[in-house]
């Protein structure tokens, strides 16, 4: 069974316990994006799905991305995104912040060549990030999957973590992904992942865990829309952790 069937039947089970928990049972869907052709569906500019199933059983690097929710009045499928504004003119990119910085974040963890990470002044070219990253082998999951308009505190998040806690590590494992990245949350999905999923989670410095027998990183970011610090020292300061990890397991991320 492929990672988009396995996607769909855990939707339709979440949805079945949203129901018998009185929540509202409309889902965002989420998972391995899509990464056919670019089009405008009336609303956005969204990916059709194309190979990313074996692009991502063919990826050297697998990336998970972990957010907490999906900020709208109505759930709709976030394996399309491309992260560009609402238009028909395809050429355009985003203008919030919350897609530059996961689009430069992605970029940096993945674009790793010879080991060693991009300097902010190398990695930032809207351009070069937003090719980068509606092309990449990235699957991005949301902790609460019923859209809400307001966003959810952390001890909201932890509800949703404690009621779906099985369906969320179903799907986490699912995807058997190098590099976990969880944005925002203030270190409670990190959290999760250690006391359901990854056991032996250790932690390497301020930004980075690992799982010596899933042989799985994690990694814990500010969220995307934080503006206390610059982009650029939120980027340099994750990436010298980055490092860091690098040249200490010399052997991450695996061989399949």
């Amino acid at each position: 069974m492929n990672y988009h069937d396995r996607e769909e039947q855990l939707f339709e089970r979440w949805a079945k316990r949203a129901q018998k928990l009185h929540e509202s049972d409309e889902i965002t869907k989420d998972g391995l994006l899509y990464r056919g052709e670019l089009w405008f569906d009336g609303f956005n500019q969204v990916c059709r799905p194309a190979d990313e199933e074996q692009q991502w059983d063919d990826a050297g690097m697998r990336l998970l991305v972990l957010t907490k929710e999906l900020n709208e009045d109505d759930g709709w499928d976030i394996r399309g995104e491309s992260g560009r504004v609402p238009s028909p003119r395809l050429t355009c990119r985003t203008a919030q912040r919350f897609f530059p910085n996961l689009e430069l974040w992605v970029y940096g963890l993945m674009n790793i060549p010879d080991r060693t990470v991009a300097t902010f002044s190398r990695a930032d070219n809207p351009t070069r990030l937003q090719g980068f990253y509606e092309n990449a082998p990235i699957a991005r999951v949301n902790i609460k999957k019923q859209p809400d308009i307001k966003s959810a505190s952390n001890m909201v998040l932890q509800k949703y973590m404690r009621d779906y806690a099985d369906l969320l590590t179903e799907q986490i494992t699912m995807y058997d992904a190098d590099l976990i990245f969880c944005i925002g949350g203030q270190g409670v999905m990190v959290k999760f992942l250690m006391d359901q999923v990854y056991k032996d989670l250790e932690q390497v410095n301020d930004h980075l865990w690992f799982s010596p027998s899933a042989d799985v990183a994690v990694v814990k970011q500010y969220h995307p829309n934080y503006n206390v610090y610059s982009r650029q020292e939120m980027y340099t300061s994750l990436m010298k952790d980055y490092q860091a990890f690098l040249k200490s397991h010399p052997e991450f991320p695996r061989q399949r």
